[in-house]
């Protein structure tokens, strides 16, 4: 017992002086996940978990359409937030704004353009004789970067020669035209569709009085109104797009009144009623303002794409603001904190995360 005592008074004396000379002991520190993978030659767990480079399919439409200015614009500034190594493949692949959703779908795009209009209906019903498309192979990305209008061009030369001002003359009168469109698929073709529609003539009857209705890509369609081979052409484009840029230049041409019951008929089918403001086109001979229909295009990805890459063509996207309206005036638009509104019940994962995170989504 006398030993015990000994022993501890012993301990306690030596604690004192070390506490004196100012030295305490302590439990080794755990090193750190750093300092292991320094001497171990191994990743940290931030390493391991690194995106990898991506390889994407973005699809677009024809050279000199304003999707296709959208989708090498962007494709350009999501290399800059990718990681490094990752490609951007831009086919010109797209069938048009209404149902190129469906590229999606099917595998062949993993990022692509579309309107909200047709997305939304691919999904909630299906376009154009196709069976509805499953919300789980495809999701929104960002929404609402521009406001495109349906137009009615008409050649000035034309209008002059048969005396008519509106395409209810048009149709009234019977007057044998040449209508050059954009290819079935394309938000120009169903604008054509639904203009038809709710003025209440069929595409046979047109034909039946000596129309003729071609059915091409953008580029044709700028030819055939340059060399006279076309007269009206009915089209979907935002401001500033420049094959009609180009036309307008060098051909005189006249943008012409949706009549307002077909601009009734086309609300009820989901587009937006709109006043086109005289001069804001960019198109030369719009000098007055127009009454028709808009809709937006929209980003939009296979559901099945990493959250976190989709997040960062997200940020990508929305934060490039400047450089997006560098590439098209009509992207100025483009207003991020409502990217996420028309397509919300759809939205992928990675997008929700960046919108909340910034505050812009509840």
């Amino acid at each position: 017992m006398k030993k015990t005592l000994a022993l501890l008074l012993a301990v306690l004396m030596l604690v004192s002086v070390l506490s004196a000379c100012g030295t305490t002991a302590e439990t080794p520190a755990a090193p750190t996940a750093e300092a292991t993978a320094e001497t171990m030659g191994t990743e940290t767990p931030e390493e391991e978990s690194a995106l990898e480079a991506q390889d994407l399919i973005f699809a677009t439409m024809d050279v000199g359409t304003s999707i296709y200015t959208y989708s090498s614009a962007i494709a350009n500034i999501l290399l800059e937030y990718l990681p490094e190594g990752s490609t951007i493949d831009v086919p010109t692949t797209s069938p048009g704004g209404l149902g190129a959703a469906y590229l999606l779908a099917q595998g062949k795009s993993d990022l692509i353009i579309v309107n909200d209009v047709g997305f939304i209906s691919s999904i909630e019903g299906g376009v154009l004789g196709e069976a509805s498309i499953d919300s789980n192979l495809v999701a929104g990305v960002v929404g609402s970067m521009d406001w495109p209008h349906v137009d009615i061009l008409v050649r000035n030369d034309y209008a002059e020669k048969n005396g008519v001002n509106s395409i209810e003359e048009v149709i009234e009168k019977k007057i044998p035209t040449n209508f050059v469109i954009k290819q079935a698929g394309t938000m120009g073709e169903l604008a054509f569709v639904q203009l038809l529609e709710g003025l209440g003539v069929t595409e046979e009857e047109l034909t039946g009085w000596g129309c003729t209705i071609t059915r091409t890509a953008s580029g044709n369609i700028k030819t055939a109104m340059q060399d006279g081979t076309g007269d009206i052409t009915v089209d979907h484009p935002p401001n500033n797009q420049a094959n009609t840029v180009e036309l307008t230049l060098n051909t005189p041409c006249t943008l012409w009144d949706v009549p307002e019951s077909v601009r009734d008929y086309m609300e009820s089918k989901g587009w937006t009623k709109t006043t086109w403001k005289a001069g804001t086109s960019g198109f030369t001979g719009h000098d007055e303002d127009i009454q028709t229909v808009s809709s937006s295009n929209v980003v939009v990805c296979r559901r099945d794409l990493d959250e976190e890459v989709v997040y960062l063509i997200t940020k990508a996207i929305c934060e490039s603001g400047d450089e997006l309206a560098a590439a098209s005036s009509a992207l100025a638009e483009f207003d991020p904190s409502i990217g996420w509104v028309t397509m919300e019940k759809y939205m992928h994962p990675g997008a929700i995360r960046y919108y909340k995170e910034m505050g812009y989504m509840p």
